[in-house]
């Protein structure tokens, strides 16, 4: 009796280790500069674009480059884009 008393307790410490490890998932952030402002689908854009662009196939580093690309030209289009020329470069 002693013994099915014991192997029911571990049978349920068990469980709830499996549960708790179940619940915690990993985080997959990546920190991006404030000028990206990188949140929900850019994000996740980003992500990918950079994990193809670390990748040995030159198929995938050229997509992951145009999907850069794409949403640059998405970010400048957007109405409260400013492009301010640096002081120190001599061009205007």
């Amino acid at each position: 009796m002693q013994d099915l008393l014991i192997l029911k307790e571990f049978i349920e410490e068990v469980l709830l280790d499996e549960a708790k490890k179940k619940k915690k998932k990993p985080k997959i952030k990546k920190r991006y500069p404030a000028q990206y402002k990188a949140k929900g689908k850019r994000r996740k854009t980003l992500n990918k674009a950079t994990k193809l662009a670390k990748s040995d196939n030159p198929a995938d580093r050229a997509r992951a480059f145009k999907m850069r690309d794409d949403q640059e030209k998405k970010e400048r289009k957007k109405k409260g884009w400013k492009n301010k020329p640096r002081s120190d470069s001599g061009k205007s």
